[in-house]
């Protein structure tokens, strides 16, 4: 007897999790030739499923190789033409509602911003990605997949991914190539264990990405978020002496569990090698504790026009508030003429709800064990008011 199951009219038909695994649309497709061979020399082969797109990958960096050559001349014969200032940085752990502050922020024309197309294709930007740009379009998804967070053509994105295409150095790699999760980690985010080239060599992508999107956005100004600059206040500063930052802070507990589930998602959507090995929360437990340690370190003698701390519970009720404090505190363009396009914004999401990811309170116990002086001072942190 084979086993059967017989739906009544009146029950409910649940469909089952879709699938996470990585697919062409796979951040990797945009990566250097080097990137990608230098990557496969550090972390090792990856899954014989997967080959088949390791073997597209390939060869789009292979195609792409003339169009980025373009991009570079591009770029000098650009010259001085928009010469890039000082950016401001969005930081905060991840999930503590950096991308909520960059949607709102990136509402004023004074910022030039990262693109979907230009963090997908950050070494032909100023030609592939320009000249196929409506064909390209097309392929963006409708949002984030994490966490539905909607993409548009404008929406402003981080330099991560970018930046993961040009070189190692970077989170992603280790979520790419997570046979070395661990070590990637370290790499990626802290830059322990490695060489100063290495650093320097990331530091001059990261000038050349920053310049080139202030020419591709005709703007000076960029207005970049990234968690990961939690821990490299010191370096940027080094790059970028003037650079002004915006630190965000959410509920711990609501940081753990988010950050909990997008890297749950995250790794089988992006992973080319097994991953059962990572301790995911044992991971967001302990970077946690790293990125913010980094963060005070780096931080304490930022004055106020240069630093702004804000909180995620006080940006969502009193986002108008918020927004001009950051304005005023780190002499950003007039707010009168910003607060229309942020009122127009704020009316297009107004039916948007986030979800809120589960915790138990065995969850909550952890948070408390490890994260017991962060959560003392965001429970001491505004809430209405700004």
């Amino acid at each position: 007897m084979t086993a059967s199951v017989i739906l009544d009219a009146a029950d409910p038909i649940i469909a089952s999790p879709p699938v996470l695994r990585p697919g062409w649309d796979h951040p990797l497709m945009g990566a250097r030739l080097s990137t990608l061979l230098q990557a496969l020399l550090a972390s090792g082969p990856v899954a014989p499923a997967h080959l088949p797109l390791l073997l597209a990958m390939l060869l789009s960096a292979t195609l792409r190789a003339p169009f980025r050559a373009l991009d570079q001349l591009r770029l000098a014969l650009a010259g001085n033409a928009v010469r890039p200032e000082a950016p401001v940085f969005i930081i905060g752990h991840w999930r503590s509602g950096t991308t909520h502050l960059h949607n709102l922020l990136a509402c004023s024309p004074q910022f030039g911003h990262i693109s979907p197309l230009a963090s997908g294709l950050p070494d032909e930007i100023l030609t592939l990605g320009t000249w196929l740009r409506p064909l390209l379009e097309l392929a963006l998804p409708e949002d984030r997949h994490v966490d539905r967070v909607a993409v548009g053509p404008d929406s402003p994105q981080e330099d991560e991914i970018p930046l993961a295409n040009l070189q190692l150095l970077s989170i992603f790699h280790a979520l790419y190539f997570p046979r070395y999760f661990q070590a990637q980690v370290d790499r990626g985010v802290f830059f322990e264990g490695c060489s100063q080239v290495e650093i320097a060599n990331w530091c001059r992508l990261s000038q050349g990405f920053v310049a080139k999107i202030a020419l591709h956005q005709q703007k000076p100004l960029l207005l970049i978020k990234n968690p990961v600059y939690t821990a490299r206040i010191a370096l940027l500063r080094q790059i970028w002496p003037a650079a002004r930052f915006i630190h965000i802070r959410r509920n711990p507990y609501e940081v753990f569990a988010s950050t909990r589930s997008y890297y749950r998602k995250m790794l089988p959507m992006l992973a080319l090698q097994p991953f059962d090995h990572v301790d995911i929360e044992a991971f967001v437990l302990e970077t946690f504790v790293r990125l913010m340690r980094r963060y005070d370190e780096d931080s304490a003698d930022l004055p106020p026009e240069r630093l702004c701390e804000v909180s995620y519970e006080q940006l969502c009720a009193a986002p108008m508030a918020v927004l001009e404090r950051i304005h005023r505190q780190l002499d950003l363009a007039d707010w009168p003429a910003v607060q229309p396009r942020v009122s127009r914004y704020l009316a297009s999401i107004a039916g948007f709800q986030p979800e809120l990811d589960p915790i138990d309170e065995a969850d909550r116990r952890k948070v408390e064990a490890a994260w017991g002086p962060y959560l003392a001072y965001w429970r001491a942190m505004p809430r209405t008011t700004a």
